[in-house]
């Protein structure tokens, strides 16, 4: 269930270590730009010394999925992969409180950072519900940050089993202001209200879902990802049917300390009809963007399962 309001229960103190989490991260978020980064950087490798599980994870992942590159070279995407992730942290602070939030100009927000291509291919489509399609990069929470300034659209999310964090998250995405061109508009919607997300199709609007997490439940498919079987969700498929959307996959690149955001054209002839194909044909999708991106990749997730 979505949560936006506050509640007085959230001061409880089982709750004081997310504050506190999240006190940090807020005195982080004043730090100048550029050091932002740096900042980033280190907790990412503060993370890379002290998360010995999910760098065991990662590195199986970068290994299994690049099998011909060399230790070296596994460990180098390794180091960058985590540095990285500390970026991303960083990020969210720049998503939940940036100049964006109180400055509309956009030659003096966070907008200035990034270079756009492929919005075109949103105009080509705006007569259709628009779904994009946003795999689990490093830079997922500046995607998000980025696509406001130039549309609205409705995050599809899954909401976090702790309130509190479902309260924070939720808060933290909701966009709703008016810029210096347009109307600056972002409101999640929950995967499980499935109608709304339909109805929000079929009347035009443009949804964002991140594809490619682990998928066990029931409806599943068994897909090759880098050559591996991955369980993965065919509903994407059954989204895009349903609700008559185009989708377009979006991937962002952290390029320093800039970015720059690709819209690719809506795919045609999807969905085919076979989920098998048509997943198979997003994971293709997938690779060639990591594969020339691969630190960023989140390579902590488990997604093969294995």
């Amino acid at each position: 269930m979505t949560t936006t309001k506050f509640k007085f229960s959230f001061l409880c103190p089982k709750y004081w270590g997310i504050w506190l989490a999240f006190l940090v991260l807020r005195i982080l978020s004043l730090a100048p730009y550029s050091i932002k980064f740096k900042i980033g950087r280190l907790l990412g490798k503060i993370m890379l010394k002290l998360a010995k599980s999910r760098r065991n994870i990662a590195l199986k992942n970068i290994t299994m999925c690049f099998p011909k590159k060399s230790v070296t070279d596994h460990q180098h995407i390794l180091q960058e992969h985590f540095e990285s992730l500390g970026i991303s942290l960083m990020e969210t602070g720049i998503n939940l409180w940036g100049k964006h939030r109180h400055e509309n100009n956009n030659n003096k927000n966070e907008y200035k950072n990034t270079t756009y291509h492929g919005l075109e291919n949103i105009e080509k489509n705006k007569n259709f519900g628009i779904l994009l399609l946003t795999p689990h990069f490093t830079t997922v929470e500046t995607t998000g940050l980025m696509l406001s300034f130039v549309l609205p659209y409705h995050p599809i999310y899954r909401p976090h089993d702790n309130p509190l964090m479902e309260y924070l998250i939720t808060k933290g995405r909701i966009v709703n202001k008016l810029g210096k061109n347009k109307e600056r508009q972002v409101s999640p919607i929950s995967n499980k209200k499935t109608h709304s997300l339909i109805k929000n199709l079929r009347n035009k609007k443009t949804l964002l879902i991140l594809p490619d997490q682990r998928y066990g439940s029931k409806g599943k498919v068994d897909v090759p990802f880098f050559g591996v079987l991955a369980p993965s969700n065919p509903g994407i498929n059954k989204l895009a049917k349903l609700g008559k959307a185009k989708v377009l996959p979006v991937f962002t690149r952290r390029i320093g300390t800039k970015y720059q955001l690709t819209i690719l054209p809506a795919l045609e002839n999807f969905p085919s009809g076979d989920d098998y194909k048509d997943t198979l044909r997003l994971h293709k999708l997938y690779e060639a963007e990591i594969k020339q991106n691969p630190s960023q990749y989140l390579w902590t997730h488990n997604r093969w399962g294995i």
